[in-house]
């Protein structure tokens, strides 16, 4: 692996990434997680002309003599830099007001502060502020992804789905990925935004994928880690992606249909929603569901949550086996595979009857 090391401007990097030529994070890259007050220092720091740590950048020049930028270490850095002067990885004109340093302590003479308020000279100190930067080039994809393990042994510790975005980049995690960048998972608190930030919203996608191919699977790390393994060895798409994304999508409109605020119900859950969705995928391998029968399903589901609600609450409830069964797989070792089995028997027992048979 070829690197030196020296400076760059905050200009240059924001001229990189104008032009399109600068990739903040890479797929083996672990999500922002940094918070306002972390935010807020670093640039207190820039505008108090003090050093910040060492930025890793990937320099890759193609055979027409294109230079594109991949920021191997440092992208939480970079990101609140852009951000602080307006820029962001949505579209549109320069915002130089829409990041405030509001989590710094009152008597710091930044506090508040919006890129925009600075003066003309402030903000071209600004600009020529000069970062470390180390630069590999032309480096092959596997050195550089062992270079950020290596260099997040001695940072913040990746969890499992960090770890495999480092590792893996073949079709199924790149599918997992396009699949998780939805609003809806945060919208209906299926997961928090921290949760994001680790990329657990990938982990549960990668469950439910799992689940639509083979059914219920245990969601233990070795489990997930085995199919990552063993699908990364296809170079274009996996064996039936075509059918498993079709699946997928086809399920989520249907529980999007069902409940358009899942907040307010108990699929919110993620126990329940794993059980819920790979029922509906399952159906839907040999069924349809006719719209005429959404009501009705909708209502069975309400009427299965209320049963399940009235013996957790009491279990000397009037309720059928099935129930009970139902919340004895919920309150013991709900990701178990058993459990998430004994789950999948009793809603898809329960929500057949709305489906029909392909034609």
């Amino acid at each position: 692996m070829k690197y030196s090391a020296g400076e760059q401007t905050i200009a240059w990097f924001k001229d990189r990434y104008l032009e399109g030529s600068l990739e903040i994070r890479p797929p083996y890259q672990r999500r922002p997680v940094w918070a306002l007050r972390q935010k807020s220092n670093l640039i207190e720091s820039i505008l108090m002309g003090l050093p910040i740590p060492e930025i890793y950048v990937h320099t890759f020049t193609s055979e027409t003599g294109k230079t594109t930028y991949a920021v191997v270490d440092g992208q939480q850095r970079v990101r609140t830099i852009l951000q602080f002067i307006g820029l962001d990885k949505d579209e549109g004109e320069q915002d130089e007001n829409k990041f405030s340093l509001s989590d710094l302590t009152p008597d710091s003479p930044w506090h508040n502060v919006t890129f925009g308020e600075l003066t003309p000279d402030q903000k071209r100190a600004f600009y020529g502020h000069q970062l470390a930067v180390r630069s590999l080039s032309n480096s092959i994809d596997e050195e550089i992804r062992d270079l950020f393990r290596r260099l997040n042994t001695y940072l913040t510790k990746l969890n499992d789905q960090e770890l495999r975005n480092a590792t893996y980049s073949g079709p199924f995690v790149a599918l997992v990925n396009k699949l998780a960048d939805d609003d809806y998972w945060a919208e209906n608190q299926l997961v928090s935004v921290t949760m994001i930030r680790r990329m657990k919203d990938i982990e549960f996608v990668s469950e439910l994928l799992i689940g639509i191919m083979d059914g219920p699977q245990g969601g233990a790390t070795a489990i997930i880690d085995e199919y990552y393994f063993q699908l990364e060895q296809y170079t274009d798409d996996f064996p039936d992606q075509g059918d498993v994304e079709r699946l997928y999508n086809q399920t989520f409109a249907i529980v999007r249909s069902l409940f358009p605020d899942l907040r307010v119900t108990r699929w919110k859950n993620r126990t329940d929603f794993y059980s819920l969705f790979v029922a509906i995928a399952h159906l839907l391998r040999l069924h349809t569901l006719p719209l005429s029968n959404l009501e009705a399903l909708k209502t069975k589901l309400d009427e299965f949550v209320g049963l399940v609600r009235a013996y957790m609450e009491d279990e000397a409830a009037e309720v059928p086996e099935a129930i009970k069964d139902y919340v004895g797989a919920v309150q013991r070792g709900s990701s178990d595979r058993s459990r998430r089995a004994v789950r999948h028997r009793v809603l898809t027992a329960a929500i057949e009857p709305f489906f029909a048979e392909r034609g």
